[in-house]
């Protein structure tokens, strides 16, 4: 695959500097119109129907071939919903859970802070028609309503690891961010206060390392009964690992599984899972 790769972007540097010919503007102006023809909308199968995804990138297209193998049991999870419940996806990124939700005629609230993430998530939801379905906001939850930073360890379309008000990774590390993004947070109960969006039934937490902080925004909200369910990425070498739980089952809410790829096992992801929360009855 290595080889491919870079056979290919040789290939492409060389067709772009044959444009030289036709001088800059013509050159610029033909790549321009191919890189937008040229995107591909690549369609994946599921057994609620087809979903497309618009990929303008390397990591889209991986996260559209892999939205069945990736996380099979957020996939499962997904799957027992009923049809009138709302799903609020909290780091959708280009939103492959909240397109897969909507098949199932699942509400969605999709929450992405990143900028190149967030208009993937636009078109996604454009292509297949689910405006009506998914409503998306590009802000981030957290801890405390403010205006902060978003740092983002990378620009790259389709990518992850970006943290808001700090600069941390998944492990709590501090990293340095390529980019800072202005951006308003909120608390889940404050913007449930402000706007009385459609109320989460399962909430969908992937943070990239700041789960804890959305969790502890949602104290009201996870002890209110309709909702049923939480899926939370956390990792359980963190110190405030049994800090976040305990907020979850206070809220009523009882750790049913947890899981991770195995690829995990051995690696500096070892202690990383989905975990899933539900309430009795």
């Amino acid at each position: 695959m290595g080889l491919k790769r870079n056979l290919f972007n040789t290939a492409t540097r060389c067709f772009a500097a044959c444009l030289n010919v036709f001088g800059r503007r013509t050159r610029n102006g033909i790549l321009a119109a191919l890189s937008e023809t040229l995107t591909p909308v690549l369609t994946q199968s599921t057994i609620h129907g087809d979903i497309s995804f618009f990929c303008p990138g390397v990591i889209p297209e991986w996260r559209a071939r892999t939205l069945l193998s990736k996380e099979p049991e957020t996939i499962a999870w997904i799957d027992a919903f009923s049809p009138t419940d709302v799903l609020w996806d909290i780091g959708a990124n280009v939103g492959s859970y909240s397109l897969y939700a909507a098949l199932l005629n699942t509400r969605v609230l999709a929450f992405e802070p990143s900028p190149g993430n967030y208009y993937i998530l636009m078109r996604n939801i454009e292509v297949n028609g689910m405006h009506d379905l998914i409503s998306s906001y590009c802000i981030a939850l957290c801890d405390e309503t403010r205006l902060a930073e978003f740092h983002m360890s990378n620009t790259l379309i389709g990518a992850a690891y970006s943290s808001f008000g700090e600069a941390l990774d998944p492990h709590g590390k501090e990293f340095t961010a390529s980019y800072r993004q202005a951006m308003v947070g909120y608390t889940i109960d404050e913007f449930v206060a402000s706007f009385a969006p459609p109320f989460p039934n399962h909430l969908k937490i992937d943070v990239d390392g700041i789960e804890d902080r959305v969790i502890e925004g949602a104290r009201e909200t996870l002890s209110d009964k309709r909702v049923r369910s939480v899926l939370v990425e956390l990792d359980e070498s963190r110190e405030n690992h049994s800090e976040t739980v305990r907020i979850l089952r206070n809220a009523g809410l009882q750790m049913r599984e947890k899981s991770h790829p195995p690829e995990f096992d051995n690696s500096a992801f070892a202690d990383q899972y989905n975990f899933i929360f539900s309430r009795e009855g």
